[in-house]
């Protein structure tokens, strides 16, 4: 049993299926992947222990097999391949991949001794469906995955909360993006949404199966789970926030935002916890360093009610989020004691202020 296709298409399905193996030393399966030759269909499995994805291709020349191999070797021979067409034929214990030369992989055994297949997943293709856009999950990508938290003391933060807007949050920083995506509350997980952006087709079809969730279009499926813990994610709380009252705003160049940020960076100590001042002025905002060995002004391309305010930032939640920013001019609004707000087009963005003895009550530094 073999199959025949060209190295090029190989390549491009193989580079997008790597991509849902976590390659956990802990879960075996999450190192593998299955390879499907059915009635012409090629499919290529791989999952993380939660989610799981598939790459089609259609058309392909072979006789129908199911064999899984060792991701990692698989992946870096068929990559290295520099032959116009591959062949896979499959052997009694190993798969044989013939292309500048002929090369034989040993395929993994199960505890019995027999070789190793994917667990299905079954889902009623009768449920109904909707409809998602790609270009909306790549802005969600874009904006909103530098507010996820990184750790798992709160896990429900490190997922993406879906109701009248899309927010995620570390409780230190937030992002609101003023989108309906599906008609009920959902909270992904960020690696089903990292996933999702390996889609090539704009149109993806979704369906709902309690916790269940199937995102198909024609040559990439992803299936997995909700992530648990809706019912703790603090939405009311941070819709709150979203609200608070900022009594000025200016307006200021993205790109020179970053330029600063990036050489303050580097007179920013360790002792200093990340911290730099933000003097807004009436010709601009000073940026500077706690020790005041960096400093740096960058004038205003708009200016609104301002007042003389001072605060105390972290610099890299500073940098993440104007990173994030979709626009090149970046409206940020202050004087509030506890946050400074960003805000571009549908997208919100709060970052928390550091407490700093230098900083007064009224934002004036001593």
């Amino acid at each position: 049993m073999k199959l025949k296709l060209k190295t090029l298409k190989l390549q491009e399905m193989v580079s997008k299926s790597i991509k849902g193996a976590s390659n956990n030393k802990m879960i075996p399966i999450t190192g593998l992947m299955a390879i499907v030759l059915k009635k012409g269909m090629l499919t290529l499995i791989t999952t993380d222990a939660t989610n799981t994805l598939k790459v089609m291709e259609n058309n392909v020349e072979g006789d129908d097999f199911y064999v899984v191999v060792q991701t990692d070797i698989f992946s870096k021979l068929v990559a290295k391949t520099t032959t116009e067409t591959i062949t896979l034929t499959l052997k009694e214990n190993s798969l044989e991949i013939k292309g500048n030369g002929t090369y034989s992989i040993e395929l993994p055994l199960d505890e019995e001794g027999q070789l190793i297949k994917f667990p299905e997943y079954k889902f009623d293709d009768k449920i109904e469906k909707s409809v998602i856009n790609l270009s909306t999950v790549k802005v969600l990508l874009n904006a909103n995955k530098a507010a996820l938290a990184e750790t798992m003391e709160i896990p429900c933060l490190t997922g993406y909360y879906f109701d009248d807007n899309v927010i995620t949050t570390d409780t230190f920083k937030v992002c609101s993006n003023d989108i309906k995506v599906f008609p009920n509350k959902v909270l992904l997980p960020s690696e089903m949404m990292e996933l999702l952006s390996i889609m090539d087709e704009e149109k993806i079809t979704v369906q709902h199966s309690g916790s269940k969730i199937l995102f198909t279009t024609g040559n990439v499926v992803v299936f997995g789970s909700q992530l648990d813990g809706i019912e703790d994610y603090p939405a009311e709380a941070v819709g709150a926030y979203l609200e608070t009252e900022f009594s000025s705003v200016c307006k200021l160049p993205k790109g020179a935002l970053l330029n600063v940020l990036d050489r303050l960076a580097l007179f920013v100590a360790t002792y200093d916890k990340n911290g730099v001042y933000l003097t807004f002025t009436k010709d601009g905002v000073i940026f500077s360093s706690k020790r005041s060995n960096g400093t740096e002004l960058i004038k205003y391309q708009g200016s609104e009610n301002f007042q003389p305010f001072t605060c105390c930032a972290d610099i890299e939640l500073l940098k993440s989020q104007i990173s994030a920013q979709g626009e090149e001019v970046v409206e940020m609004w202050y004087g509030h004691e506890k946050a400074l707000k960003m805000t571009s087009g549908k997208i919100t963005q709060i970052v928390a202020l550091l407490e700093d003895d230098r900083v007064m009550d009224n934002g004036e530094t001593e």
